[in-house]
C-alpha cells in the first residue's frame, strides 16, 4: 500500500491498469484471474470516477478462494487511493446476479457499495486492517456466506428467533446472581482446576497447534485435545453439572502475542440457555504464548467483569431470525494474569442481559 501511494504521488494521473502494471513489476504477484496474489494477501484494482463506489468488484465464489488472507480492494480515484478490507465478514450482501445464492451454492458478485465502511466501531481504513482482520479470522466462510443468503434474499432463516416469556426472561435476568454464586463455589474451582490441568497436560501439543494460521482450524483443534471429542457447533464445548447448576463451558483460546478476536456466542442460543433457571455459562479462556513456550488457562462466567466489558454485540450479523452473535474483541487477556480475581458485576451483568433480549 505504501508502494502504491508513493508511486500516486510520484505520478499523479496514473490509472488503475498503470497503477496494477507498476506493482506487478515491482512485486511479481501471481495473477488469479483479477486478483493478485502475493504472500499473505490479495489485491484487486478498482477504479471510481465519482464519489461512491459502487463497481462490482469480485464474485463471491472467486472471494472464496482468498478468504484466509487479508482481501484488500485497491480503489483508484482521480486524485488519491483508497483501500478497502473486502473479507467476507466485510460484505453486508451481495448485489449482482445473486438470485441463485443458496446456502451451500455460492453465486453472484458483490459490489464495493456492499463493503461496510465500519466494523465494530472500526473504520476500514489501512490503519484498521491488522484489527479488522483479526474480527474477520474468527468467522468461517460458512457462517459468513449463511449471513450473506439472509441479507440478500428474503429466506425463511435456518434458525428461529427465541423469544422469552415473563418467567424465561426473569431466569435470564438472574443469571448474574447464579454466576457470582458458582464463582466462589469448591465445586465450580475443582472443575476450572481439573480443566487447567488437562491444559497443561496438552502444553506442547497446544504450542505446535498455535502455529495453524487458520483461527477456526486450530481453534477446534485444541477443543477436540480438551474435551476428547470432536467440535459440535452448538453453545458449548462441554456441559457438566455444577452443584445444582447446568454448568456450560465454552472454550476459547488466545494467541497471547497477536491480535485476535473469538468469537463469543450465538445470543438467541445464549438467551435459550439462561432462560432455564438452574444454569451457568462459562468460559475456559486459554492463552498461548509462543514465543515464551507458555499456556495458561483460567475457567471465569461469561458475564465475568472483564469478559463483559470485551464482549461487542455483532449487529452486522443480526438478520431477521437472529439476534447476531458476540465477539470478544477488547482486551481480556488480563485474566489469565497471576493473583487475578475475577467478579461478576451482577447490575451491569443484568443491563447487557436487557440489551440482548431488546435486539
Amino acid at each position: 500500500m505504501d508502494f502504491l501511494i508513493t508511486f500516486k504521488r510520484a505520478h499523479p494521473s496514473a490509472r488503475k491498469q498503470e497503477l496494477q502494471a507498476a506493482f506487478i513489476g515491482a512485486f511479481g504477484p501471481r495473477r488469479v484471474r483479477s486478483v493478485l496474489v502475493g504472500d499473505g494477501y490479495a489485491l484487486r484494482f478498482a477504479e471510481a470516477q465519482a464519489g461512491s463506489f459502487s463497481n462490482t468488484v469480485l464474485s463471491l465464489s472467486a472471494l472464496q478462494r482468498h478468504d484466509r488472507a487479508p482481501f484488500i480492494v485497491v480503489v483508484v480515484r482521480r486524485d488519491r487511493l483508497d483501500f478497502l478490507l473486502a473479507n467476507s465478514t466485510m460484505l453486508k450482501k451481495v448485489s449482482h446476479s445473486s438470485r441463485d445464492l443458496r446456502i451451500g451454492r455460492v453465486r453472484g458478485s458483490f459490489n464495493g457499495s456492499d463493503i461496510v465502511r465500519e466494523y465494530d466501531e472500526l473504520s476500514n481504513t489501512p490503519a484498521n486492517f491488522g484489527a479488522l482482520f483479526a474480527l474477520h479470522a474468527a468467522f468461517t466462510w460458512d457462517d459468513n456466506v449463511e449471513r450473506l443468503v439472509e441479507a440478500t434474499h428474503a429466506i425463511v432463516p435456518r434458525d428461529v428467533r427465541f423469544h422469552p416469556g415473563t418467567d424465561e426472561q426473569a431466569a435470564i435476568l438472574a443469571a448474574p446472581s447464579r454466576a457470582a454464586a458458582a464463582l466462589v463455589s469448591e465445586e465450580f474451582a475443582a472443575i476450572g482446576q481439573e480443566l487447567v490441568t488437562t491444559v497443561k497436560r496438552h502444553r506442547q501439543a497446544i504450542l505446535r497447534l498455535a502455529a495453524l494460521d487458520n483461527v477456526n482450524l486450530r481453534g477446534n483443534e485444541i477443543e477436540q485435545l480438551i474435551t476428547g471429542d470432536g467440535s459440535a457447533h452448538r453453545l458449548d464445548d462441554l456441559e457438566l453439572r455444577c452443584a445444582d447448576v447446568l454448568l456450560s463451558i465454552d472454550i476459547k483460546t488466545k494467541l497471547l502475542d497477536r491480535a485476535s478476536a473469538p468469537k463469543a456466542y450465538n445470543v438467541d442460543k445464549m438467551l435459550r440457555f439462561l432462560a432455564r433457571p438452574d444454569t451457568v455459562a462459562a468460559v475456559l479462556v486459554i492463552g498461548i504464548d509462543v514465543a515464551g513456550h507458555d499456556v495458561r488457562a483460567v475457567l471465569i462466567p461469561v458475564l465475568e467483569r472483564s469478559l463483559l466489558a470485551a464482549t461487542r454485540i455483532q449487529h452486522h450479523w443480526a438478520g431477521r431470525g437472529s439476534r447476531g452473535v458476540t465477539q470478544l474483541s477488547g482486551p481480556f487477556h488480563q485474566v489469565l494474569a497471576s493473583g487475578y480475581g475475577p467478579t461478576v458485576p451482577l447490575d451491569r451483568g443484568r443491563e447487557f442481559l436487557r440489551e440482548l433480549i431488546a435486539l
